[in-house]
């Protein structure tokens, strides 16, 4: 490799390292969590406006409870068998969601406006 060859993929990485880091760290305008459980929308709430820790229970055939702090929400416990909805982690952004199928819950995070995206993945 000529050494123009190494200043240019830096330069590209460095510029995708900070297109990264805008879409990372660029406000939102309000984020709403919809709690789901068999189809039917149990709660929703506005993270944004969230000023404690709270866990929120849902029963069913299996018992599944939520973490909903400021500005995040995760699943904190299930008794389903393998435990993805766990592992999922916390939910920050609009677009993102997790779901336990075996306790049929899901939640996805919505924004107040247009952010143009569907989903976020990652």
């Amino acid at each position: 490799m000529k050494k123009q060859d190494v200043v240019l993929i830096a330069i590209l990485l460095a510029l995708a390292g900070c297109l990264a880091a805008w879409f990372q760290l660029r406000p939102v305008e309000e984020c709403i969590a919809v709690v789901e459980q068999n189809g039917q929308v149990i709660r929703r709430i506005d993270l944004d406006r969230q000023t404690q820790t709270e866990e929120l229970a849902l029963g069913g055939p299996y018992q599944v409870k939520l973490l909903v702090e400021p500005g995040a929400i995760s699943f904190f416990s299930s008794a389903c068998p393998d435990k993805t909805c766990i592992r999922t982690g916390k939910l920050t952004r609009p677009g993102q969601s997790a779901v336990c199928l075996p306790a049929r819950v899901s939640v996805r995070l919505e924004s107040g406006g247009t952010s143009g995206f569907d989903g976020v993945t990652g």
